[in-house]
Order: structure tokens, then C-alpha cells, then sequence
């Protein structure tokens, strides 16, 4: 693992490979190997793939606050500064892919090419059902701990209820949300916004070629957010994979796979 700075907040990576460069950007709870069943197919047809930890994932910091699509943003940068690449083709996954539509907006010349995969679209609200279990997370996270939480009604969530029938999936997660450190749930204050603009206002100003890849058995806010960023970003291309939930990358790695090469 290699190590990124960003204004004192460290960022873990794996960089494996040569040629040209993928950015893969995991989501909420999870860390990079989420992304590990793509990883072959990837290396093979000769690219290098750098995977970060998200700032309070994986091993990465944990700080206290900072967890804006912004500081993403900007942890991502000091990534590919550490990684000595420019420019790069981005794929983001759930949270991860809002930070991807924070790059392509606040730093466009580093932006190759954009693979969203079940993204949330930054500055709008999840569905009711999606809200009140994450509010249900963070209460058990303050009352019993974070891991209580990830155990318990995050893994339960609606996020999941597709992706969970294959056991092997539930499996990997369950292994993946047990190291969450989940210090945006216990920060004791909240991050003050830092714009005045809102995301979704600027998606036609991504130039970037983009492709937009959902689960037909995501939840439906989920697959609203596909169709909003497809529909915003010209010339974007949306992929609906009809019998996948949320968790893409684990669920049809193989296709994820063959869609980033493409």
C-alpha cells in the first residue's frame, strides 16, 4: 500500500500495473477491495489500476470531520499527485461515484473518462425507506458502536435486499463493513457546506466521454440518479444490468469489467 497526503489527512492506495491509468472509487462503508473481483480482467488487458481507501475507510486517517464530496475530491487528487498520473479514466461506485461527479466538475483536466456505477448524484435526497435506515444506522452507531450498526441494520438495509441473495456477496460485505471505522456517523459536528452551488445543476458542463451503469434491481432512487447523471451529461451512455442490485462490482465483476474496458 502507498500513502497519499492531503492537508495533513493520509490516503491508503494500492497501485498495481502499467500502461494507462483507472482511478476505482469504492462506496459508503466499504473500502477498495470491493473492487478486487474487477482488478484481473483489468491488469490483463495492460492497464495500471490505482484503488484508494476513502478518508475514513479502509487505511486511510480517520479524522474527526471532513467527509464533504469536496474533500473526497481532493483526497483523490493528492492521490493521483502521489501516484505521479495527471490525467485518468475515473470509476466510482454508489459514494464513490458522486465524488467522481465532484472531480469531473472541480478539476475537469484530470478527468479522462468517467464510469459511474450506481452513483449518488451529490445535493439530492435518498428515497424515504434508503433515509430512515441510515438514520437507524447512525442512532445504533452512537448508542452501541459502529460495529453493532454495520452488523445490524446496515446490513439490512434495502441498499442490499437484491444483492443479498447470492450468499457470496452478503459474505464479502459483512467482511468489508466489519472494519468500517464509521467516523462520519460518531463526528461531533457536522461538515459546514463549502459551495453555493448544487451538482446536478452543472452535469452538462462535464465534458468527459461517461458511461452510467445501474442495477435493474437497485433501489429506485438509485436508478433515478443513473438516469439523472445519463440524461445531464452529454453524450452519456446508460448500461442497465437487469438482474444486478447495488453491489455491481461484486455481483457482475466479469461485466463491469468488460463495460470500463469498452
Amino acid at each position: 500500500m502507498k500513502r497519499a497526503n492531503n492537508g495533513g489527512v493520509e490516503i491508503a492506495f494500492a497501485d498495481e500495473g502499467e500502461g494507462a491509468p483507472v482511478l476505482l472509487i469504492h462506496g459508503h462503508t466499504l473500502d477498495r477491495r470491493v473492487f478486487d473481483p474487477v482488478v484481473p480482467p483489468l491488469l490483463a488487458a495492460g492497464l495500471r489500476v490505482i484503488r484508494p481507501d476513502l478518508r475514513g475507510h479502509g487505511r486511510s486517517d480517520v479524522p474527526p470531520r471532513g467527509y464533504r464530496f469536496s474533500d473526497h475530491a481532493g483526497d483523490m487528487a493528492a492521490v493521483l499527485d502521489a501516484a505521479g498520473v495527471h490525467r485518468t479514466a475515473v470509476v466510482g461506485f454508489s459514494l464513490g461515484g458522486g465524488v467522481t461527479l465532484e472531480m469531473a466538475i472541480r478539476m475537469p483536466g484530470r478527468v479522462d473518462a468517467l464510469t459511474l456505477v450506481d452513483p449518488v448524484m451529490p445535493d439530492r435526497p435518498f428515497e424515504a425507506a434508503f433515509m430512515d435506515n441510515l438514520r437507524r444506522v447512525a442512532r445504533t452507531a452512537r448508542t452501541d458502536g459502529i460495529h453493532a450498526a454495520m452488523v445490524g441494520p446496515w446490513m439490512g438495509s434495502p441498499l442490499f435486499a437484491h444483492s443479498f441473495t447470492k450468499p457470496e456477496v452478503r459474505n464479502t460485505v459483512l467482511g468489508l463493513v466489519a472494519d468500517f471505522p464509521g467516523a462520519d456517523y460518531l463526528a461531533s459536528e457536522r461538515d459546514r457546506a463549502d459551495r453555493d452551488w448544487k451538482l446536478p445543476d452543472r452535469l452538462a458542463e462535464i465534458t468527459a466521454p461517461t458511461l452510467v451503469i445501474v442495477g435493474g434491481k437497485d433501489l429506485p432512487g438509485f436508478q433515478a440518479f443513473a438516469r439523472e447523471a445519463a440524461e445531464g451529461i452529454p453524450g452519456a451512455r446508460l448500461v442497465v444490468l437487469p438482474d444486478c442490485g447495488h453491489l455491481v462490482p461484486l455481483e457482475e465483476p466479469q461485466r463491469l469489467a468488460e463495460l470500463i474496458l469498452g
